[in-house]
């Protein structure tokens, strides 16, 4: 099945300032789930000198993928949240063990290594790894945290969190740019996506929204209701910061379709050409939907901004708007 569809997004500079983003891990065994704390001596006891590909995410339960992007890493806190909590339980606790290995001054991989924290039990329960920062080095390398949340009592696990404070780099390449919106969409989600925009088309946007809310345009209000909730006016609009406002018009997504995250399980980029001073790039995407993969593609319309290449608000989002 093969569709051609454009796709609304525009390129940055190369540089963002720190901001914050969660990333929702893979885990092996789906959620809810009850995950005891590693023995990392228990059969098969852990290598610390296997350095095959895959071996430390083997060992963990959780796995965190990291979009390319991703430059700098200030600050990493692993939120896992509870039910079911055995509330009889005596000094019950909330722990993670992360997996990861150490490295020489030469950056040659020395031995594996594993960094754990505990907190008391709580119904969500946050683990910032302040004091493993050495850390940080490594996933940026390999753009994957490794680890286990677990409990020391019996505990649901409903929910885990990885918030990551860092800064991105983005490509002053109009396609590595579009390669690394594609794998943050795929990582991190649509709704986390702002810093791709740049700040012209956001604002641009945001008064298309606030007039269509002063005008009672229909198309905006129903839109504007789903995105950022009901009876939002154009005042409330206005007073919001320029990223947080397209990240929460952005969420509209998952309104449409259940999920922030692009469910992608390839893409590539195919072809570009330049007409009438702007850039045409296609890309090529497989879609996962349970068993069933999907061929599309996507359409993006860039046009230059000095020496930067900037995606161009296409007319489909006004005529979604019906402006």
């Amino acid at each position: 099945m093969k569709n051609i569809a454009p796709l609304t997004m525009l390129l940055l500079s190369a540089n963002a300032a720190s901001e914050t983003y969660t990333v929702s891990p893979n885990l092996k065994h789906g959620l809810p789930t009850l995950t005891e704390e590693p023995n990392l001596y228990q059969a098969p006891s852990f290598d610390f000198f296997d350095f095959s590909e895959g071996y430390l995410t083997q060992r963990a339960e959780a796995s965190a993928l990291l979009p390319i992007a991703l430059n700098s890493i200030d600050r990493v806190c692993i939120n896992t949240t509870f039910s079911e909590i055995d509330g009889e339980a005596h000094y019950p606790q909330s722990g993670v063990l992360v997996y990861t290995y150490a490295i020489n001054t030469q950056g040659e991989k020395t031995h594996n290594t594993t960094i754990g924290d505990r907190v008391p039990l709580a119904e969500v329960s946050q683990h910032c790894l302040d004091e493993s920062s050495w850390v940080y080095k490594n996933w940026l390398v390999d753009k994957r945290i490794n680890f286990t949340p677990y409990s020391s009592v019996f505990a649901l696990i409903e929910n885990v969190d990885v918030v990551v404070e860092g800064e991105l780099s983005l490509s002053q390449d109009p396609v590595e740019f579009v390669e690394q919106y594609f794998d943050f969409i795929t990582k991190v989600g649509f709704n986390q996506s702002a810093s791709f925009y740049h700040t012209d088309v956001i604002r641009d946007l945001k008064s298309i929204i606030m007039e269509g809310l002063q005008n009672e345009n229909q198309n905006v209000l129903d839109i504007a209701n789903i995105a950022f909730g009901s009876g939002v006016t154009r005042e409330d609009i206005a007073i919001m910061d320029e990223k947080v406002f397209m990240n929460t018009f952005l969420n509209i997504r998952k309104v449409a379709q259940g999920s922030n995250v692009a469910q992608l399980s390839s893409f590539s980029v195919i072809n570009d050409f330049d007409y009438q001073g702007q850039k045409y790039i296609t890309v090529e995407k497989k879609e996962q939907f349970g068993d069933r993969i999907t061929t599309q593609y996507e359409i993006i319309t860039l046009k230059s901004d000095g020496e930067y290449w900037m995606l161009n608000m296409s007319g489909d989002m006004k005529s979604l708007l019906g402006m």
